[in-house]
């Protein structure tokens, strides 16, 4: 077998594109490039596109009189238009032209979601509030021209990248307007991810303040088990994760973690309301739906112990707990100790884990570097991809275009492709 790949390739929205909007007269349903825009002319702008099949593209951009102007033909180039923009920006450059929202639950048509390495899309509304489905815009990746699709925003996966790993942005020239996408009265049944704290560097509390001591959550599971609610197979919002003898599952609706018997659909609660799970090869780990702390579960004891503050994702090894920070400043070592970690690395935009290893991506390249923990270094192993993840010995990657699948060979920057192209 040949091995050839040095690095992943680079990300899709990585072009500049040189040609701009006119600043003359106003485009797009009188939409003043660069001016105000409302959602409802956001959301006409993108359905135009999709009208029109406008094909994906990094190099070309597509003018017409509806949308006036051009706009590279990729995701972000896509985002730029609907938002009318004077040129085609990044997805490293979109956030400069946008709020970010404390949650996912407060987008809107016309906002976006943004991966700052990889891609980007319109929010287009909801379409049931309650269970998290919505619809957005995208221009996806070459041989597919741009889209409306249907999604959920609990779901691990959006257009085929983590759910973590996009950020909700808000124009910040965007107005509100009665919005296409059919509205709920209702309330979300699921309360919002809380806002990050930068003032927080660490999943255990700040420097200068007080440490919260660890308290014990008791929980009692039930004498008999139960079918997970929804089945978790089917269910919306559901995540899963598995310790060396254990399988763990967050309830559809999130209002609980339970602990699977090993007997057909029977599984027994463990855990009240949960943001996300996390495990180590014997721990299984929580994190609160609002203040976003970290909890340790003791199986033996049937009870829970807070040992850190919010991070911006969490990570485990056979033995080692991980966070990022909430502003993603810095990596943590949880030391074993309730609330105390240790900072082992830099910015991060996320977490990888094998047996026994850390990876973490660069959040400007998107190189991804692997953590020595004996030498308490690291070292860059890669380019940029879509997705990563790693077996016991083996750390795999997407191309950011999805074009293929590629395994790292214990080389620094020698990879070799094994499968592709993937679905986006």
């Amino acid at each position: 077998m040949a091995v050839g790949l040095v690095t992943v390739p680079a990300q899709a929205d990585s072009k500049p594109y040189s040609q701009h909007t006119s600043t003359t007269g106003t485009l797009g349903r009188n939409a003043a490039p660069g001016g105000q825009v409302t959602r409802e002319q956001v959301i006409a702008r993108a359905e135009h596109w999709v009208k029109k099949a406008v094909p994906y593209s990094q190099s070309h951009g597509w003018k017409d009189e509806a949308t006036g102007g051009h706009y590279r033909q990729d995701c972000s180039g896509f985002v730029s238009m609907a938002w009318q923009l004077k040129g085609s920006l990044t997805t490293w450059s979109l956030p400069g032209v946008a709020d970010r929202l404390a949650g996912f639950s407060q987008l809107e048509a016309g906002d976006a979601l943004n991966y700052s390495v990889a891609h980007a899309l319109l929010f287009g509304g909801w379409t049931d509030r309650t269970k998290g489905d919505f619809v957005y815009y995208s221009e996806s990746r070459s041989g597919r021209p741009a889209l409306k699709e249907s999604a959920n925003i609990y779901a691990s996966r959006i257009a085929g990248h983590p759910r973590t790993a996009y950020v909700p942005l808000r124009y910040k020239k965007l107005v509100s307007s009665p919005a296409p996408a059919e509205p709920v009265a209702t309330p979300p049944a699921r309360p919002a991810a809380p806002a990050a704290r930068p003032s927080a560097p660490a999943p255990a509390p700040a420097p200068g303040k007080r440490a919260v001591p660890p308290r014990a959550v008791p929980t009692t599971p039930p004498p008999t088990s139960v079918p997970l609610p929804k089945s978790p197979a089917r269910g919306a919002g559901t995540s899963f994760a598995a310790t060396a003898d254990r399988l763990y599952a967050i309830s559809p609706d999130r209002s609980a973690v339970y602990e699977y018997t090993g007997e057909g659909d029977r599984w027994v609660k463990v855990r009240g309301r949960t943001g996300g799970i996390y495990t180590s090869a014997r721990t299984l780990y929580a994190t609160d739906v609002r203040g976003g702390d970290i909890h340790a579960y003791d199986r033996a004891r049937g009870k829970w112990t807070r040992i850190g503050g919010p991070g911006a994702e969490f990570a485990a090894t056979d033995g080692r707990l991980y966070g990022i920070s909430p502003d993603r400043s810095a990596v943590y070592e949880y030391t074993g100790k309730a609330a105390d970690w240790i900072k082992v690395g830099g910015p991060a935009a996320h977490l990888y884990t094998s047996g026994n290893t850390l990876y973490a991506t660069d959040p400007r390249s998107g190189d991804i570097h692997q953590y020595h923990r004996a030498r308490t270094a690291w070292t860059r192993v890669g380019g940029p991809g879509a997705d990563f993840a790693a077996t016991r010995d083996r750390l795999y990657g997407a191309s950011p275009d999805h074009s293929g699948v590629y395994a790292y060979t214990g080389t620094p920057g020698h990879w070799f492709r094994i499968g592709g192209p993937l679905a986006p």
